[in-house]
């Protein structure tokens, strides 16, 4: 079974109402990945959606897409569900990584999806530190690299970590401010170093940043029903972490909401898993003060 998580947010910095789809984690591979994104589609009104946003792991090996027609495919794939809105998209770990002979996962080639992805109408990859401004709000995003994720030389405990993320911060964004009087989304896709490093702070580490979106965590493989009574913890996170903290849900930090979206697939190398969980998304509704 799948799951829309609907989320309605106020704010007197925008002249109206927009309402956004979020859909993360989708890990389409050559052999998988397609049905849980057809399934999402379907439950959706996209008539009623003005414009989406994908933060990261649209792709599982992002060397896949050296096959021209898995690459035409994916395009065709995304066009559907996207339907020529405009749609900004960040890159998640899988979107920069692949897996090598022995089924390690090596650094792959990233410049392969920024090339299919920018080839789709209507799609802007935002880049690391980049600031995309639109007529009444700015998306930006942070995009740490292989290296944070998957660093031979770290054990899986010690990858993630909130010193590694402030200073990718801080190279990408140290001279970037955001207007306080436009509505201001930030896109990251792994949530739990940013979530900490702005609560030790007080606020977001980013200043005048009103919405947060990620994924990554894939609800820390909790099921549906589960989620509503767990807060934002989940059962294990991507680097095996148990009971990891921010996993799922909504976290509130002062004026800064941070969304941790739910997977399209949530363990694709695993179907009988994934198959038990089903595709999940979010539909956010930006509505003006009154």
């Amino acid at each position: 079974m799948g799951k829309i998580k609907n989320l309605t947010l106020y704010s007197n910095k925008i002249p109206c109402d927009i309402k956004f789809l979020i859909i993360s984690d989708i890990h389409r591979d050559k052999n998988r990945g397609q049905a849980n994104l057809l399934k999402i589609k379907n439950m959706i009104d996209l008539d009623e959606i003005d414009s989406i946003i994908i933060p990261g792991d649209i792709v599982n090996d992002v060397n896949d897409l050296e096959d021209e027609n898995f690459r035409r495919q994916l395009q065709e794939e995304l066009l559907s569900i996207t339907k020529h809105k405009p749609t900004f998209v960040s890159l998640g770990n899988h979107d920069q990584m692949t897996q090598g002979q022995d089924g390690i996962w090596i650094p792959g080639n990233t410049e392969l999806l920024k090339e299919t992805i920018e080839a789709i109408p209507n799609f802007q990859m935002i880049k690391n530190g980049e600031t995309c401004e639109l007529s009444f709000l700015t998306i930006s995003a942070c995009s740490p690299g292989y290296d944070y994720y998957e660093d031979k030389k770290k054990k899986r405990s010690e990858r993630e970590n909130m010193e590694d993320y402030q200073k990718i911060f801080d190279s990408a964004f140290s001279e970037n401010k955001l207007n306080p009087d436009i509505y201001n989304i930030f896109l990251t896709h792994e949530p739990q170093s940013i979530i900490r490093l702005s609560k030790s702070q007080g606020t977001c580490i980013k200043p005048n940043t009103d919405l947060v979106i990620s994924g990554h965590m894939h609800n820390g493989l909790l099921p549906n029903f589960i989620q509503p009574f767990m807060k934002n913890k989940g059962l294990i996170s991507p680097q095996m972490q148990l009971l990891p903290e921010y996993a799922q849900g909504v976290y509130q930090l002062g004026t800064t909401t941070f969304l941790i979206n739910g997977p399209i697939n949530t363990r694709i190398e695993t179907p009988i898993i994934n198959s038990m969980y089903g595709p999940n998304a979010s539909v956010i509704t930006l509505k003006k003060t009154r």
